[in-house]
């Protein structure tokens, strides 16, 4: 039987995993958070390209990881 390729980045994915994909702009980033499978957390939402959005994506990433009872984040 043929060994398949897996991604190291996909294999660090686990049940207790929040994944937090970020939709890079000037201005604007739009943010959509996920379990490992790829079910919506909370709705998408925006942040400002300020310290004060960063730091509301922080409180988020918080309250969801908390919520959910999970203890990793990948950010990407």
């Amino acid at each position: 039987m043929e060994q398949k390729y897996v991604n190291p980045k996909v294999s660090r994915i686990s049940q207790d995993t929040l994944i937090v994909g970020i939709d890079v702009a000037k201005r604007n980033h739009w943010v959509r958070m996920t379990d490992y499978r790829g079910i919506d957390l909370i709705s998408p939402f925006k942040i400002n390209n300020t310290i004060d959005g960063i730091k509301m994506l922080e409180e988020k990433i918080r309250i969801i990881k908390q919520k959910e009872g999970l203890n990793n984040v990948i950010l990407g």
